[in-house]
């Protein structure tokens, strides 16, 4: 349903910033869960150091993974990507490069004005159909539905089964991450200009050369 314009930008820096936490923590718990994987091999002994630490970590984040995502990209969702661009649809007239302008007493010659293409619902779908075709939907689907949100008897007894039919690939998953940080970032250029940086934390690293350097120290 359209609502006035006034209604309309408090609610949309309202969601959008909802939004931008939320896959902010999608985003960070992936990044943890791959230096973690990457670094099984080459810091093992480090990481032996505190194995229940990290085995309890790694299984944590990878079901935040799998919940996040799942409710990122849930399309019957009162909340996440699908909701948001239906509210968006509803609440275009607002997204306009004229009301982009108003909002930041653009000039009109101003270099965020130029070739902006027009939000339509063609444009929308288009997005509806990126999330949907993200290859790595299906599996979180599988997986949430049948492990990590309730327990299904037959991968509740059969372990590898979910990890065979619900494949999680590292590539499919930042492939989902960055369609979900682009679109939202998309909207709100639209919205007053802004554009949110997505970095992740990247210090695993680190630690574990410290806890090498230490455990060298005491040889």
């Amino acid at each position: 349903m359209r609502i006035s314009c006034a209604d309309f930008e408090k609610e949309f820096d309202q969601y959008r910033e909802h939004l931008r936490k939320e896959i902010h923590c999608l985003i960070d718990s992936v990044s943890v869960l791959r230096q973690i994987s990457d670094h099984t091999h080459d810091y093992l002994n480090e990481i032996n150091l505190a194995p229940g630490f990290f085995r309890v970590t790694e299984a944590a984040l990878f079901s935040t993974v799998i919940m996040w995502a799942d409710k990122l990209l849930d399309e019957k969702g009162q909340r996440g990507l699908f909701n948001f661009l239906t509210f968006v649809e509803y609440n275009r007239v607002w997204l306009s490069t004229k009301e982009l302008q108003r909002r930041r007493s653009y000039a009109d010659d101003h270099w965020m004005l130029k070739d902006r293409k027009q939000i339509t619902s063609n444009s929308i779908n288009e997005d509806r159909q990126k999330l949907r075709s993200l290859a790595v939907l299906p599996s979180i689907k599988l997986r949430r539905d049948k492990y990590h949100g309730h327990f299904d008897k037959k991968y509740f007894d059969d372990r590898s089964l979910i990890r065979v039919e619900a494949e999680i690939i590292w590539g499919d998953i930042e492939t989902a991450v960055d369609a979900m940080s682009s679109i939202l970032n998309n909207y709100s250029s639209d919205f007053d200009g802004s554009f949110f940086s997505w970095n992740a934390p990247n210090d695993l690293r680190r630690l574990l050369d410290f806890a090498r350097r230490g455990s060298e120290k005491t040889d």
